[in-house]
């Protein structure tokens, strides 16, 4: 069996609203859904995006370099593919185009031995996935009060015990306020907080000192501020937990972030950390160093999170709930979308990626995207590091 095809598609997936983060907004999602044909007839889907733009050149590039080989090779075609001397020109972007063919091969190789991923790389160490509730906020929800109402609404719905605030977009004190509002009902909730390294060190010591004062249940800080140096300072201030996915991107970052004890959680996932074998070689390297492990989300449809989900049944030391933007779609393209529940998702059991896509839908949101085209991650205005301007509201002026 041969690796006979590989086609990507582009699509644009709804939001149920426009997410704001620090730097801009998220109108829709852009994904790159890739297919992997072989000469007996079976193809594997991945996918990979989350951003403002189509992947899919690139797809189109790294074709002519899997045509013709053994679908089952994979660190070979990953090497082939995506060797680190590669990866240095490309920095971020070659792991995020090795993660959907990855996925697609391991689908393959699935389907044909009928085996869920998670058999192929191990064997899952838990059958379900604790998923955090990821509260970004959106049009309409301008005051503190509107924003905290809207993550309680969220912890109701699908049982979530922690919350992730994509703070930022407000000032530090609107983001504090937040918090306090949600533990104030629900006490037992755990909250992470994650301003993209917005803020000052003075303001994120503000918000730390704010969440000390109200004894606020924080799992950890993600990217209070900017640079590996800022986040060791605020660690050595504050003593909270400190998570990133900016500092910490390659793993040439770990035994810097070791040194320097700026860090305690790397949020990895398989689109960032060369798919789902990468994401559990970040595993292995992490226990060694003693530093913990999340997964992060850029992003995804059901096709990426069955992915994330087979890494994460997958990683002994996974320590967190997962992050992911699921809950914001408005539609999937899966004929079964995936199922919040208690707070879980279940880890897939099937052959393979363990879902089935919908042709259909993958038809019409392919017709959504050359309608709607790209856009950029930032916003219209010039942001700075650390942000000097936020967003107006009403509640604090």
């Amino acid at each position: 069996m041969k690796i006979s095809d590989v086609r990507f598609r582009t699509i644009a997936l709804p939001l149920k609203n426009k997410l704001l983060h620090s730097a801009g907004a998220h109108p829709h999602f852009v994904l790159t859904i890739v297919e992997v044909e072989t000469t007996e007839g079976l193809i594997g889907y991945g996918e990979t995006g989350g951003g403002g733009f189509s992947l899919g050149p690139f797809i189109g590039y790294l074709r002519r370099q899997m045509i013709g080989e053994d679908p089952f090779n994979i660190r070979r075609l990953r090497w082939k593919v995506a060797s680190p001397i590669t990866a240095t020109y490309y920095n971020q972007l070659l792991p995020q185009l090795w993660f959907p063919l990855e996925t697609a091969l391991l689908d393959i190789k699935g389907r044909a031995l009928g085996r869920p991923i998670h058999d192929l790389v191990g064997g899952a160490v838990r059958t379900t996935v604790e998923v955090s509730a990821y509260l970004f906020p959106v049009e309409g929800a301008e005051t503190y009060e509107d924003l905290a109402k809207l993550g309680l609404s969220l912890v109701d719905r699908y049982g979530f015990k922690v919350v992730k605030l994509k703070a930022g977009v407000y000032s530090p004190p609107h983001d504090a306020d937040t918090v306090k509002a949600m533990a104030a009902e629900r006490p037992w909730l755990r909250f992470r907080i994650d301003p993209n390294g917005a803020w000052s060190l003075a303001e994120a010591l503000y918000v730390a000192r704010e969440m000390q004062r109200a004894g606020v249940y924080i799992e950890y800080f993600e990217d209070p501020v900017w640079t590996m140096e800022g986040m060791r300072a605020f660690k050595e201030a504050t003593g909270y937990p400190l998570a990133t996915n900016t500092v910490v991107t390659r793993f040439e970052d770990i035994p810097h972030a070791f040194l320097k004890r700026a860090v305690d959680i790397v949020l990895g996932d398989p689109h960032w950390w060369y798919g789902i074998t990468g994401f559990l070689e970040l595993s292995a390297s992490l226990w060694a160093l003693g530093l913990e492990l999340g997964m992060h989300s850029p992003g995804e449809s059901g096709i990426a999170l069955a992915a994330m989900l087979h890494a994460a049944a997958s990683a002994p030391n996974l320590a967190y709930a997962i992050d992911t933007h699921y809950i914001h779609l408005a539609d999937d393209v899966l004929k079964h979308p995936l199922e919040i529940s208690n707070g879980v998702l279940r880890a897939p059991e099937g052959p393979g990626l363990g879902v089935e896509v919908d042709l259909n839908k993958l038809d019409k949101y392919e017709t959504l995207y050359r309608d709607l085209g790209d856009y950029p991650y930032a916003g219209d205005d010039v942001v700075t590091i650390p942000r000097r301007k936020y967003r107006e509201c009403r509640c604090h002026r």
